[in-house]
């Protein structure tokens, strides 16, 4: 009750006759009893029960709730100790930071505190009649650590000595606490690195000396990875790894590459990462890691130019580089460069695919598992590949697929570093309460305790001549968001805080009541004050410059509220995620970008609603999503709260809604990892999902290659004979399968050698064959992929019947139709493209291009018509967001809404902006750079158009800013001020590389009033 901010004269009183500390006995007990296990066995293999994990909650919980401060350092160390004894280091790291260690205290329980800190270079301090055996015993253990001696026989050795000195003369209180130090000390040592990645790697001690002497490498191994460690993951082999969130990912996958480097297996890493941000996050990782090794960390610009030669042209010189590689990249960014050099692929020695579930995330799911098809066959067999994973429930189906029957496996799902508490809002009164759920599968009349008054209405300011009184939260439709930012409020104090949205628009609207409800002058403290005030203003001054002042997100930024979510700007985002890491900012509200692999360490979750986009979330995806609440190191636990009261409350006509959040809690009702290739061939629906029109698989292979005017007039007659089908809806989802279908086509295009067409008809149906689609799918499902592909083959033949022309459209990544256009449109167009000087130029001639291939309503239906065109001017000229809006709505801009229009909103225009001019347009250029340029980048007409490439990725208007972008001080706003600064100052090149040499002191003014992540990306760009 204390943690949900509940006033004391309302906390319920412990019953009459019940004393917590009662069970002080028994839960010390367990505890003893466990670490005398340990300590008679140091080197047995003893699992934790359920009892220690009661033990350590019990411990921590009585910490929690205040009953006894004079006895807190004592239970911390206990509740210290027993987190770590469970196998949840990071927990008990948490409580260990608690820890006070005095001079004059007992040297044993100073001993045991030095040990859950695991600062081996500090000494032991303390008195006592067993002084000279532990600090003797201190020394060995921290020699152990920082070089490796003495081994772990050496040091079991010396704790049974010690153990057999107090209980021969020791107090109760001494041979607890000695237990407790041998059996802390036994496990630490059976886990370190020094004693554990030579077994596991097969490599001496030696070579790994430099990485384990370095002071953020891991000095012992998680439980999951020791896992890897014992699956052979190491030492070379390939496998599934299933990972919880949390769980030391980022470290494991650290220690791969090691291994992989040290033993020679390899000199370039491919690291796949399938969003743009994670693929952000795990290259500024590893990129520290291996910050002092000789190892570069390549995380290669999204824009899809091959620009990515100059970065590893060692790796093709006619030695072997003695530099090694680690390569970080999307999918689609490696399908490029693999498709423009293919010889790259003979030089990867190892290659990890993260986030590997998302395989049926729709074109960018085909993409990745065409991807991972095309590079299984043609990677050298002894490659190590790695697919990490915290959500594959049919895990040996894909493991066996991508890698081969018998496929190494490592399950650690049920290797939660952090517990989690459940709690469901209930608001039938006036005031609200929080249902907690601790048992499995969570039943609604089942639940465990609740906490009452958590949710109490406050009036709120009325407005001039507002006569209805306003309160927050409202109850109502629109509760559970209301309900959300109300808990978010109130718990903000103890931890961070991510409320969950839906949809982006919701989340955007929350920012705004947040801001409404604050103006109207509600009384509890804002997020901004339990958040770090200098990074608060950095953010607000970032945002400012975006939005202008005026903007919500700026007035939600002073309070301390932040959104994050896939149009927001690519440089907030990163400034977001970092300052939520780094404890420095508190308040977030996302949408699902939280459960993309994105490291936003929270310790409370709450979720507005189970859709996403208007479907309900999906069970594995819900699961990732609430692996962020509780991080390892940082909680002992985390909260996830469903704010939507009438999901509980109502047992009526929303009861389902309870059932399905509880199966959302139930790994064992997670979905399989399927693939979007099996929706291509789907069945057409209707909109209720109900009805399955009627049609062969061929006819509608058919339909997937035709014209658009062929599927029109087909839909059009379709629905004179069947019911509840439009042709509208008809052709919606006709288009929804093309699409998917474009990635397939620029596959095959890809695989199409040299074969006549009824042989390249053949090798389509085997490559079909080659996929995860076909391995998962039914024996119907098999017949028809092949259908599909051999009918694509055909397709493919028809539209670029010279196979050489198809391996050329295939680097463009495109659709073979698409391809052809852009082809045909450079063709026409050569003289004048070449003679282009400037950005605007190029815009003027592409855009008509733009319209002809995007099947966009920005480009066919915004009213006025050259609003869209006109905005797009604005954003390669350097025009911050708010200049943009301001345009677009002094323009009038409207786009389609049902059967009539509305005005154009801020997140239609983030989209337009941060979506379809920064990617879809991006890779029509890219085609255009193919067909003129070929490989030939060299000559000054194509580095303008690499210019204005870069400029409509980022929005940039300058050479000298997109260089500073293109560094790592990836946000508009802030290589635009760098960039004026340096010209300001006298420099006069058109790229910062030098820059970052001879005018750090400019450039480190110039974002001195910025968020701290691009102080960070700074000091590491030498």
């Amino acid at each position: 009750m204390y943690e949900l901010g509940i006033d004391e004269s309302h906390h319920i009183a412990i019953p009459d006759g019940v004393e917590p500390a009662s069970l002080f006995l028994l839960t010390i007990g367990i505890l003893g009893d466990y670490a005398a296990e340990i300590a008679n066995a140091p080197d047995a293999e003893i699992f934790p029960g359920e009892e220690l994990q009661f033990a350590a909650k019990f411990f921590d919980a009585y910490l929690a709730s205040k009953f006894d401060g004079a006895l807190e350092q004592d239970v911390l160390l206990l509740a210290s100790a027993a987190y770590y004894l469970a196998e949840r280091p990071g927990s008990s790291f948490v409580l260990a930071k608690r820890l006070v260690s005095a001079a004059d205290n007992d040297i044993v329980e100073n001993f045991l505190r030095w040990l859950l800190n695991a600062k081996w270079t500090e000494p032991l301090t303390g008195f006592g009649a067993f002084s000279a055996k532990t600090l003797d015993l201190s020394v060995e253990i921290s020699s152990h650590f920082i070089s490796g001696f003495p081994g772990a026989s050496a040091l079991h050795k010396s704790f049974s000595e010690l153990r057999q000195a107090v209980y021969q003369w020791g107090t109760a209180r001494n041979l607890l606490f000695t237990d407790l130090v041998v059996a802390v000390a036994a496990m630490r040592v059976e886990a370190s690195s020094w004693e554990l990645l030579p077994r596991y790697t097969g490599l001496p001690a030696s070579l790994w000396a430099t990485a384990l002497q370095r002071p953020h490498f891991p000095k012992e191994l998680w439980p999951s990875q020791v896992l890897l460690g014992m699956k052979g993951i190491y030492n070379g082999l390939s496998g599934l790894v299933q990972m919880p969130t949390s769980a030391g990912k980022t470290r494991s996958l650290e220690i791969i590459l090691r291994s992989a480097f040290l033993s020679g297996r390899a000199k370039l890493a491919v690291v796949v990462v399938p969003f743009r941000a994670l693929c952000h996050e795990v290259g500024g990782s590893l990129r520290e890691s291996f910050a002092s090794d000789d190892v570069k960390v390549d995380e290669l610009s999204d824009a899809l130019q091959i620009d990515f030669m100059a970065e590893i042209a060692e790796i093709f010189g006619g030695e072997a580089p003695s530099t090694q590689y680690i390569l970080v990249l999307t999918p689609e960014k490696l399908l490029y460069i693999l498709r423009q050099q293919p010889a790259l692929s003979q030089q990867i020695g190892l290659v990890a695919y993260d986030e590997g579930h998302q395989f049926d995330s729709g074109s960018r799911g085909i993409l990745y598992e065409l991807l991972l098809t095309e590079l299984k066959a043609i990677l050298p067999h002894n490659v190590q590949t790695i697919l990490i994973s915290a959500v594959i429930k049919n895990a040996e189906p894909v493991a066996n697929w991508l890698i081969g029957e018998g496929a190494v496996v490592v399950d650690g799902t049920t290797l939660f570093p952090t517990a989690r508490s459940i709690a469901f809002a209930s608001w039938l009164e006036s005031t609200g309460q929080l249902r907690f759920f601790d048992e499995r599968p969570v039943r609604r009349d089942k639940f465990d305790y609740f906490v009452p008054r958590v949710i109490e209405q406050q009036d709120l300011l009325k407005k001039p001549k507002e006569k209805k009184q306003r309160k927050f939260p409202e109850k109502g439709e629109d509760a559970a968001k209301d309900v959300s930012l109300y808990l978010g409020i109130s718990l903000v104090p103890q931890g961070a805080v991510a409320v969950f949205c839906g949809k982006k628009d919701t989340a955007e609207g929350m920012a705004k009541r947040i801001v409404e409800v604050y103006t109207r002058q509600y009384q509890k403290p804002a997020p901004n004050n339990f958040s770090d005030q200098v990074e608060i203003k950095a953010m607000t001054a970032l945002i400012g410059k975006h939005f202008g002042e005026a903007s919500y997100l700026f007035k939600a930024a002073e309070l301390g509220c932040f959104v994050h979510h896939g149009n927001t700007p690519h440089g907030v985002r990163l400034a977001v995620e970092y300052g939520m890491q780094k404890s420095l900012l508190k308040f977030v509200i996302c949408t699902s970008t939280l459960a993309q692999g994105v490291n936003l360490p929270i310790r409370y979750l709450i979720v507005s609603s189970i859709y996403q986009a208007g479907e309900r979330i999906k069970t594995r995806d819900f699961l990732n999503l609430i692996g962020r609440a509780g991080r390892a190191g940082m909680h002992t636990e985390g909260l996830v709260i469903f704010a939507d009261s009438s999901v509980i409350d109502d047992t009526t006509t929303k009861s389902w809604q309870f059932d399905m959040s509880a199966n959302l809690l139930a790994p064992d009702k997670s979905e399989d990892t399927s693939s979007s290739l099996l929706s291509i061939i789907s069945p057409i629906r209707d909109e209720s999902q109900k009805l399955i029109l009627p049609m062969s698989f061929s006819d509608l292979a058919q339909l997937l290659i035709a014209t658009d005017e062929q599927i029109s007039e087909w839909a059009h007659l379709k629905v004179r004979t069947v019911q509840k089908f439009t042709a509208e809806w008809l052709i919606k989802q006709l288009k929804k399968k093309r699409r998917l279908q474009k990635a397939l086509e620029s596959y095959l295009m890809s695989n199409r050698g040299f074969d006549t067409p009824d042989e390249f008809q053949n090798r389509a149906a085997s490559l079909a064959e080659a996929t995860l689609a076909f391995s998962i799918a039914t024996d119907e499902e098999k017949e028809q992929l092949q259908i599909l592909f051999r009918t694509v083959a055909i397709y493919l033949d028809s539209v670029a019947p010279r196979q050489d022309k198809q391996h050329v459209y295939a680097k463009t990544l495109l659709g073979v139709a698409d391809a052809r256009k852009v082809e045909e449109w450079v063709e026409l167009n050569r003289e004048t493209l070449l003679s282009f000087q400037t950005n605007t130029e190029w815009l003027l001639s592409i855009w008509p291009l733009f319209q002809e291939l995007l099947d966009n309503m920005f480009f066919h239906s915004v009213l006025p018509p050259n609003a869209p065109y006109f905005l797009a001017q604005l954003w390669i000229n350097s025009a911050p967001y708010s200049a943009i809006l301001a345009s677009a709505k002094l323009m009038g801009g409207t786009r389609p809404w049902g059967e009539g229009t509305r005005k154009l909103t801020e997140l239609d225009i983030m989209e337009f902006l941060e979506k379809h001019l920064c990617f879809e347009c991006s890779l029509i250029v890219s085609a255009v750079s193919q067909f003129l340029f070929g490989n030939n980048l060299t000559s000054e007409e194509a580095s303008v158009l690499q210019f204005f490439q870069k400029s409509l990725k980022y929005g940039l208007a300058d050479r000298l800013s997109i260089s500073i972008f293109d560094a790592g001080l990836a946000d508009r706003v802030i290589a635009i001020d760098v960039a004026e600064a340096l010209r300001s100052s006298g420099y006069s090149e058109q790229f910062a590389s030098h820059a970052f040499e001879t005018h750090r002191d400019v450039i480190a003014s110039s974002i001195s009033l910025y968020p701290a992540y691009f102080k960070n990306i700074f000091d590491n760009i030498r």
